[in-house]
Order: structure tokens, then C-alpha cells, then sequence
């Protein structure tokens, strides 16, 4: 070959080796001794398989053959062929024929492509810091969606997610003619609760009143804490007005109506006033109110028939059976 094309290929920016049909270098451009860390002088007429030892499987021995012999092209990458060239950097390798040249030879390039790995692992880093910050917004995302819809301290629906979901249970009865239940319950003597043994304990009583409820109700149903000691519980989809006294009697016979403060059991009743849709009401607004007002006519029927210095005793109570007139109210 031309002394200039030496000259060409000696200001690659790709290591070049020319090797004759024994694997013996014949030419090795700056670039390629720069790989090996040899002066190019010293690399002639050695075996490539010397040089790099890396070469020596029959796989790739192969390669050569087939490239000398029936013009093949083969194309080594850094990230299958790592072992190949030793060191850090990372190298694509070509092998091809010249075959116009008059004897075979074989052309071998080396492609420096450590800069695009490092590109690469930076890239990766930075998609992982990314996927590490978005779970992080994720996670607080969730965190200010739980304390904009739910209780922060019994962890249950508040007002503003009761409200979503009460005007959309009553948009699908209403389309699909059906009845809902609202339930408005209030926990009895809580005030006093807070007064005699301290806020603390009250918190533990709302605690167990929500657990109560929730345990109560079937899955579709809503338990939510209106504000205070007032819990609201949304029934959707009952064929009967009769079938909240399912709930009224879960809620009854709970297995965990008292609340334990030094060594004192304090028991826990609860006011219920009933409303249902669309009997008694046609939005929500309308069926809290109905149930509240109903709720404190037993809470004051309560009042009268209980003395002031004892607690509630657990017991249904009920305005002359007013399941069969209209708003119902019950004390468990």
C-alpha cells in the first residue's frame, strides 16, 4: 500500500491493524499502539494472537478465517466481546478483507467507545435518581392526598372525601333508581369523656369508634368522621329500609365497646340517627340533616331515661318504631 495512506490512517481517530494471511501484523497505525501501549515498530510481524491473547478462541479464529478466505464481515461489540482488549477503555472491533491489494489481508478496527459507555452510565444514573425521585413524589403525593381525604388521626374517610363519594353514590342511585342509607352517629357523653380523663383518652375513644364502624360495614359501604365525635356511615344499594339494622346490630354487639384508662374500663354507646334516599331527602345536605335531628331525639331520649351520674348502658332505643316512619333513630 501508498506511504500516504499510512500517513492517513496514522491520524485516525480508530486503531488500524493490517494483518497477512499467518496473523501477522503488518501495519498498525498510532492510534492501535496507543491501545497496546507498544510503538508500532515492535508490533510488526507479530501474531495478533500474541499481541492480544484475547483473539486466541476458536470462535474467533473462525472469524478470521472466514474474513480471509470468503470476504466475510464481522462486528465485535465492547458489551459482548469486554475480554477482548485489556484495560477500562472499551473498544467496538470490525474485522474485514482487503482483497483488493493483491494478496488476502486482513483489515481490523478498533472503535474507541469508552466515552459512550460513560455517557450511558451517567444516562442510567441519572434515570435512576429520576425513578427515585418520582417514587419520592409518588410517596408524597399519597401523603398529601391522605391528609386531604382522610382523618389524619383514625385514618378513616373525612368530610372532604365523603362528600366526593356521597354525590356520587347519589348520582348512580338516582340514574339507577335506587336507595341509599345514610347513618349520622354521634359518640355519647364524649365531652365528658375528654373532661374526666383527658384528650388523649378521647383520642383513643374516636380510634376504637371508628374501628367499630368499619368493622361494621360491608367494603362498599363509606365510614367517615364528620367532625368532632360525629361519624357519618353511607349504605348504598339496600333493597329495604330494615337493612341498616344489620349494621346497628354489628355495631351493638362489637366485642370492643370500652376504652381502658388506668386500669378503668370506660364503656362506649353511640347515638344513630337513619335517613334514606330519596324518602328523606334528595341530595346529601338533605339526608345529614334529617339523620342529625333524628339523632339528637334519641340522644335527648337517652338523656331522660339515664342519670346523670352513670354511664349510657348499651341499648337499642327507638321513636315508637320509627323504621316504619320515616328518619329512624337508634342508641347502641
Amino acid at each position: 500500500m501508498d506511504n500516504n495512506y499510512f500517513a492517513v490512517m496514522d491520524n485516525l481517530n480508530q486503531g488500524i491493524l493490517i494483518l497477512n494471511a499467518n496473523y501477522k501484523i503488518t501495519y498498525a497505525n498510532m492510534m492501535f499502539s496507543k491501545i497496546v501501549k507498544t510503538e508500532s515498530p515492535d508490533l510488526l510481524d507479530r501474531s495478533i494472537l500474541a499481541v492480544l491473547p484475547g483473539f486466541n478462541t476458536n470462535y474467533l479464529r473462525n472469524a478470521f478465517s472466514a474474513a480471509l478466505h470468503k470476504n466475510y464481515h464481522f462486528f465485535f461489540s465492547a458489551v459482548l466481546h469486554q475480554e477482548i482488549i485489556p484495560g477500562k477503555a472499551k473498544f467496538n472491533i470490525r474485522i474485514s478483507n482487503l482483497s483488493d491489494v493483491g494478496e488476502p489481508y486482513l483489515l481490523l478496527e478498533f472503535q474507541d467507545v469508552t466515552s459512550e459507555y460513560e455517557r450511558i452510565a451517567q444516562l442510567k444514573s441519572n434515570i435512576k435518581q429520576l425513578c427515585l425521585l418520582n417514587h419520592e413524589l409518588i410517596d408524597k403525593e399519597k401523603q398529601i392526598q391522605r391528609l386531604a381525604y382522610y382523618d389524619t388521626l383514625t385514618g378513616i374517610a373525612n368530610r372532604t372525601l365523603f362528600y366526593e363519594l356521597a354525590k356520587k353514590m347519589a348520582q348512580t342511585s338516582k340514574r339507577k333508581d335506587e336507595m341509599f342509607c345514610l347513618m349520622f352517629i354521634d359518640i355519647d357523653r364524649f365531652k365528658c369523656i375528654n373532661d374526666t380523663y383527658g384528650h388523649e383518652v378521647g383520642d383513643q375513644v374516636l380510634k376504637c369508634a371508628a374501628n367499630i364502624f368499619t368493622n361494621s360495614v360491608r367494603k362498599s359501604d363509606i365510614v367517615a368522621r364528620y367532625g368532632g365525635d360525629e361519624f357519618l356511615i353511607l349504605l348504598p344499594d339496600i333493597k329495604k329500609e330494615e337493612n341498616c339494622k344489620i349494621v346497628i346490630s354489628k355495631i351493638k354487639s362489637a366485642k370492643t365497646k370500652t376504652v381502658t384508662c388506668h386500669g378503668h374500663e370506660i364503656p362506649l354507646s353511640f347515638s344513630i340517627g337513619v335517613s334514606f334516599y330519596p324518602k328523606d331527602g334528595s341530595n346529601i345536605d338533605q339526608l345529614i340533616v334529617t339523620a342529625d335531628h333524628s339523632m339528637y331525639r334519641v340522644k335527648n331520649q337517652s338523656r331522660k331515661n339515664t342519670p346523670e351520674d352513670s354511664w349510657p348502658v348499651a341499648d337499642w332505643q327507638t321513636e315508637k318504631d320509627c323504621l316504619n316512619k320515616g328518619p329512624h333513630e337508634l342508641q347502641t
